[in-house]
C-alpha cells in the first residue's frame, strides 16, 4: 500500500514537471514586442519605429529580417541594432493614407519562421495638391497612337502627377487590355508619377470611367455595371453628364435619379462648365455623394495638356494615397493647371461626410495660384446647391473663413472659384449635419 502511494506521488511529480516544462516552452515562444510607437498613437511625418524580437534563438538573430508597414504595401525593412535583438527604422508615414490604421510588423528567420504583431495608430499628415488627367483615349478605341505613347507623354511632356488612360471597353480586346494594364504599371513611379489602368463604359444612356477594374467586360445596364464595379473594388466616375440635354432621345443617367448601390461606388462626376455644374448640383440635391472632377476626355496626342485637369489632395504621391483620395472624393475640377484649392468645413476636408451633428458650419477656403499674373476674381460658397456667400479678393492667393448657421438638418457645401481670366475651379462638397 505504501509502495503504491509512493508511486502515485512520483507520478504526480513527473506530471507536474512535464506541465511546468510545457509552460516554460510556451513562455519562450519567439514573439515581436513593440517598443515604439505606442498603441493608439497619432503619427505624422517620419517617425521612429522600434521592436524587439523576444525569445528568438541567438544564433538566428543575424539572419532574421524584420519589416513594418501600415496595412499593406509598401513594406519597409528594419535594421538590427548592433548584436542585440532590437530592430529600428525611421518610418515615413506620408507614404500611406490618413486615418486609423494597423501598423503591421513581420519577421522571418531560419528558426523563428514567421512572426507577426500589430499596433493600432492614427495617421494625420498634411495634404498636398497633385494634378491629374483621369479620362483620355488612344487608338485602342477612338483616339490616336498607343498606351505606351500616352503614358510617356503624360509623364515626360505634360509632366502630370497622376494619369489614367480610359479607352472605351466596348472597343478593347483581351490583348489590348493586357497592354493597357502593363503600360500603366510600368509607367508608375512612386513619388513622381502615379498611373492606374482604366476603361470607359459607353452607352447611349450614360458614359462612365471605371478605375482599376478586375476585367474589361461589364454588364450593359446601370445596376449590373455598378454591382460588378463594387464587387471588384473599382471606383466609378460619371462622364460628361450633359444634363438636362438628352443623348439619342434618352436622358443620360436616368435623369440622375439616386441609387444607393451607385452611390456606394460612384465617387466622381466631370464638372468642367456651368452646364455640367447644373448636373452636378442636380445629383447632389438628389442625394449623391460626388466630387467635381475635371479630366479632359482627350482623343488627341496631348494627354495632360488639353486645358482641364483634376486636382487631388493626398499626403504624398503614392498609389495608395492617390487611390484613397479618389475613394474619399478629395478632388477638385480645375481649368488652371497649377492653382491649388483646399476646402474645410468644420475641420473636415473636401469630400468628407461628417456624421457628428454641429451647432453651426465653419467654412475655410484656401486658394493660391503661384503665377503672379493670375488673380482670384471671385469665390462663391454653395449651400445645398445655391450661392449663399461671395468673396472677391482680386489677389493670387486668398484664405477666406466664414461661418453659417443653417436650419437643423443635413447640408452640403462646395465652392466655385472664378479667376481673372475666366477659368473656373469647382471643389468637392463636404456633407454636414446641423442640430440634433
Amino acid at each position: 500500500m505504501q509502495r503504491r502511494h509512493a508511486l502515485l506521488i512520483l507520478l504526480a511529480l513527473l506530471v507536474a514537471l512535464a506541465l511546468q516544462g510545457a509552460g516554460c516552452a510556451q513562455e519562450l515562444k519567439p514573439r515581436i514586442e513593440v517598443a515604439a510607437p505606442a498603441d493608439n498613437a497619432v503619427l505624422r511625418g517620419v517617425t521612429d519605429v522600434r521592436v524587439a524580437l523576444a525569445d528568438v534563438p541567438a544564433d538566428s538573430l543575424s539572419t532574421t529580417r524584420a519589416f513594418v508597414s501600415l496595412g499593406g504595401p509598401p513594406w519597409v525593412e528594419m535594421k538590427r541594432e548592433g548584436e542585440g535583438n532590437t530592430w529600428t527604422v525611421q518610418f515615413d508615414t506620408t507614404a500611406y493614407p490618413n486615418g486609423p490604421a494597423k501598423m503591421l510588423f513581420m519577421a522571418w528567420g531560419p528558426k523563428t519562421k514567421r512572426l507577426g504583431m500589430t499596433a493600432l495608430v492614427t495617421i494625420q499628415n498634411g495634404l498636398q495638391c497633385y494634378f491629374a488627367d483621369l479620362h483620355s483615349h488612344t487608338s485602342y478605341s477612338d483616339g490616336t497612337l498607343y498606351p505606351a505613347d500616352a503614358h510617356l507623354y503624360a509623364r515626360e511632356v505634360a509632366k502630370l502627377d497622376v494619369f489614367v488612360l480610359t479607352d472605351h471597353l466596348e472597343s478593347v480586346d483581351d490583348a489590348e487590355w493586357a497592354d493597357m494594364r502593363e503600360q500603366a504599371w510600368k509607367a508608375n513611379e512612386e513619388g513622381r508619377f502615379v498611373s492606374f489602368p482604366g476603361l470607359e463604359w459607353t452607352k447611349a444612356y450614360g458614359h462612365a470611367n471605371i478605375y482599376d477594374p478586375a476585367g474589361r467586360k461589364f454588364p450593359n445596364d446601370f445596376e449590373g455595371m455598378w454591382k460588378a464595379a463594387a464587387e471588384s473594388g473599382a471606383i466609378v466616375k460619371i462622364n460628361h453628364p450633359f444634363y438636362p440635354d438628352p443623348i439619342n432621345g434618352v436622358n443620360p443617367w436616368n435623369n440622375l435619379a439616386y441609387s444607393e448601390l451607385a452611390d456606394s461606388v460612384v465617387e466622381l462626376m466631370e464638372v468642367r462648365s456651368t452646364k455640367e455644374e447644373e448636373a452636378y448640383i442636380q445629383a447632389l440635391k438628389a442625394g449623391w455623394h460626388l466630387a467635381a472632377e475635371g479630366s479632359s476626355d482627350t482623343h488627341s496626342p496631348n494627354w495632360g495638356n488639353a486645358g482641364t485637369w483634376t486636382g487631388i489632395l493626398a499626403p504624398s504621391l503614392t498609389r495608395r494615397c492617390i487611390w484613397e483620395a479618389l475613394r474619399n472624393r478629395q478632388v477638385f475640377s480645375t481649368r488652371d493647371r497649377n492653382c491649388r484649392l483646399f476646402l474645410w468645413v468644420n475641420g473636415a476636408p473636401m469630400g468628407a461626410i461628417v456624421e457628428t451633428p454641429a451647432a453651426s458650419v465653419a467654412v475655410t477656403v484656401d486658394v493660391a495660384d503661384p503665377d503672379a499674373q493670375e488673380s482670384i476674381a471671385k469665390i462663391e460658397l454653395y449651400e445645398n446647391g445655391a450661392v449663399v456667400a461671395t468673396d472677391e479678393p482680386k489677389t493670387a492667393a486668398r484664405r477666406w473663413e466664414i461661418t453659417r448657421t443653417p436650419a437643423a438638418g443635413k447640408h452640403f457645401y462646395f465652392v466655385r472659384i472664378t479667376q481673372g481670366d475666366g477659368n473656373m475651379i469647382w471643389s468637392a462638397p463636404v456633407w454636414v449635419t446641423v442640430g440634433g
